[in-house]
C-alpha cells in the first residue's frame, strides 16, 4: 500500500520525531567524546590569518629547497667511489602506449629503465663490456 502525502506539512510531521531523535543521539555521543577533546574542535572558527601564515612557510620552504637543490646540484645514489656520479645513456626508444625505454651504464654495469604510466621498472642487464687496453 502506498502513502501519499498531500503537502509538505504531512510530511513534515511525520519526520519530526525522526530528526528530533537524531539530535538527541548526536548531542549524547558529543558529551560522551568531550572527555576526550574531540567534541571541542574550533575548526570552523579557523582564523584565515593562520591558514595564510601555514601556506606562505610552505611555500617558503619548498622554493628553499629547489634553489638548494639548483644551485648545489643534486647528486643522487649512483655516486661511485670517486664521488662522481657516472651515469651514462646507451640508449632511449619510445613505445606506443607512453612506454619509453632507457639503457643506460651505471658503476660498469648496464641498466634496462622502463617508464609507463604506471611506473617505473629496472632490470640489470649485465656487466658492461669493456674495451681491450692496446699493450704496447
Amino acid at each position: 500500500m502506498r502513502l501519499r502525502f498531500t503537502s509538505l506539512g504531512t510530511l513534515a510531521a511525520l519526520g519530526a520525531p525522526i530528526l528530533a531523535r537524531a539530535a538527541d543521539t548526536a548531542a549524547a555521543g558529543a558529551d560522551k567524546l568531550k572527555g576526550f577533546g574531540l567534541a571541542s574542535s574550533d575548526a570552523g572558527s579557523l582564523p584565515i590569518g593562520r591558514v595564510i601564515l601555514a601556506f606562505l612557510l610552505v611555500a617558503a620552504l619548498a622554493w628553499a629547497a629547489t634553489w638548494l637543490l639548483r644551485r648545489t646540484g643534486f647528486r643522487g645514489a649512483a655516486i661511485g667511489a670517486t664521488g662522481v656520479a657516472s651515469i651514462r645513456t646507451l640508449a632511449r626508444s619510445t613505445l606506443p602506449g607512453g612506454v619509453t625505454c632507457h639503457v643506460i651504464e651505471t658503476q660498469g654495469r648496464q641498466v634496462l629503465i622502463t617508464v609507463t604510466r604506471q611506473g617505473a621498472t629496472s632490470v640489470v642487464l649485465g656487466d658492461a663490456p669493456t674495451t681491450p687496453v692496446p699493450t704496447p
